[in-house]
């Protein structure tokens, strides 16, 4: 399979003109993070906006049969492995001034239609310095649309997370991908909350919030690692303490959650693990809509 269109659909993304947007297989994916397309000379473009190696993705697309060995579109036989390198800087560079230069603009969400979101989700906690809005953000379709932007701490650069979200605040924007990360992303999370008591990692900033909405007590340190894998990947910090990981409540995301409270055991943190009902998060669990098992 060697066109990015059949990329695209073998993933079951959505394909739009000329470019497209699936679900990345190299990390545990739950909303469309990766663009495919087709660069002027041929090669294949791959973008993860969860912030995964071009390489890790072809690795994960030949893995899964949709590349040959030695295909086409390999973009070190395109380019060169020197002018690759080169390259990969100057497009983290850039997306990390894209980013620095988003945040920069954006502004409190106190009385915007990002507090709208938030107030719907059921979420009544102190939104965070963290957690900015703008009002026209760019999005992958080439629309501007409202947005939260977050700061993404602990990763290797600059970098935010961006959730469009409706006009009127009722919910996410029917747009995909809905969420997306801008920089050097791997390995950071938005931190809601700093506080002296234990380190709590969620997955999402919205089940971060929801945990410190009434679902946990006490000062904690709140983060959100903003994906399953981001979870799995998470950089912690250099003193270990007292660790709460608070997953989705489904396979990819209570085996990330393993992952990271396996890690961290061994770095001698003292780990809990704090699970929803299955098949929902915290945030359902907050608004009611979580049925028991």
């Amino acid at each position: 399979m060697t066109e990015a269109r059949d990329l695209v659909l073998a993933l079951k993304g959505h394909w739009m003109g000329n470019s497209g947007v699936a679900c990345c297989p190299a990390h545990g994916d739950k909303h469309p993070s990766l663009s495919i397309g087709t660069g002027g000379n041929g090669q294949l473009l791959l973008n993860c906006h969860a912030g995964c190696a071009f390489s890790d993705v072809l690795a994960a697309l030949r893995s899964l049969g949709l590349l040959g060995g030695k295909s086409d579109f390999h973009r070190s036989e395109q380019i060169g492995k020197a002018a690759q390198r080169v390259a990969e800087r100057a497009n983290t560079f850039r997306r990390e001034k894209q980013a620095r230069e988003l945040w920069e603009s954006a502004s409190s969400t106190e009385g915007t239609i990002a507090e709208a979101y938030i107030l719907a989700r059921g979420i009544t906690c102190a939104l965070p310095y963290s957690i900015r809005y703008i009002g026209n953000c760019w999005h992958p379709t080439a629309k501007r649309l409202p947005a939260l932007v977050s700061y993404i701490r602990g990763a290797d650069g600059f970098a935010v997370h961006r959730t469009y979200i409706r006009t009127d605040g009722s919910g996410k924007a029917d747009v995909t991908p809905a969420k997306a990360m801008l920089g050097p992303a791997m390995g950071g999370a938005v931190r809601v909350s700093d506080g002296p008591g234990r380190l709590v990692v969620a997955e999402g900033i919205e089940t971060a919030l929801s945990l410190m909405s009434g679902i946990i007590e006490g000062p904690h340190s709140v983060w959100a690692a903003l994906s399953a894998g981001g979870m799995k990947g998470l950089n912690l910090p250099d003193c270990p303490g007292e660790l709460l990981v608070a997953p989705d409540g489904d396979a990819v995301g209570i085996a990330a959650a393993n992952s990271l409270a396996e890690r961290a055991d061994g770095l001698g943190w003292k780990v809990s693990l704090l699970i929803p009902p299955q098949g929902s998060d915290w945030n359902d669990v907050l608004v009611g809509k979580a049925v028991a098992a």
